[in-house]
């Protein structure tokens, strides 16, 4: 079995408590608008977490983004469909940026491909997010607020699964 792979994304507040998506830009895929997720992306080999989340998130936002603490892992098994392999995602809390932040997606073939980006309240997220997305990013701002770290199987509670 392949070992997971890394990926890092950020929890990036502003000052009304909204949280900045990023939505891929996917050939083929419908455009239902609930495509919504936290940037961020692939850890190199070697690299710690919070470092790939830095660098991937400013690649994808043109932020510069400074990790304050883990907020939430999940471990997502292999996929039997498409036979992506296992995965880790660390979420980051960052410092909260002020509200007119101005967000830059990377430019076509120079970066992450993301066709928009958008601050949502909690309460918004079940309409521009999938389920599991909204389920994750409900998770890690439930942590944020509460100084606590969830631990995610596949997008529900990990202990969940170990009974």
């Amino acid at each position: 079995m392949p070992s997971p792979r890394i990926r890092a994304l950020a929890l990036i507040l502003n000052g009304h408590g909204k949280v900045l998506l990023v939505s891929p830009y996917r050939k083929g895929a419908p455009d239902n608008g609930r495509n919504f997720q936290l940037p961020g992306g692939t850890a190199w080999d070697g690299e710690p977490a919070w470092e790939a989340m830095a660098r991937e998130g400013k690649r994808a936002t043109g932020l510069a983004l400074t990790p304050v603490r883990l907020v939430l892992t999940d471990f997502t098994p292999r996929d039997e469909r498409t036979y992506a392999p296992p995965a880790i995602d660390f979420v980051y809390q960052t410092l909260t940026v002020p509200d007119d932040t101005a967000v830059r997606l990377a430019t076509p073939g120079t970066g992450p491909e993301l066709a928009a980006y958008k601050w949502l309240t909690q309460h918004d997220l079940h309409t521009h997010c999938t389920t599991y997305h909204a389920h994750r990013i409900t998770a890690a701002l439930y942590a944020a607020r509460t100084g606590t770290c969830a631990e995610l199987h596949a997008g529900r509670p990990a202990y969940a699964h170990a009974a």
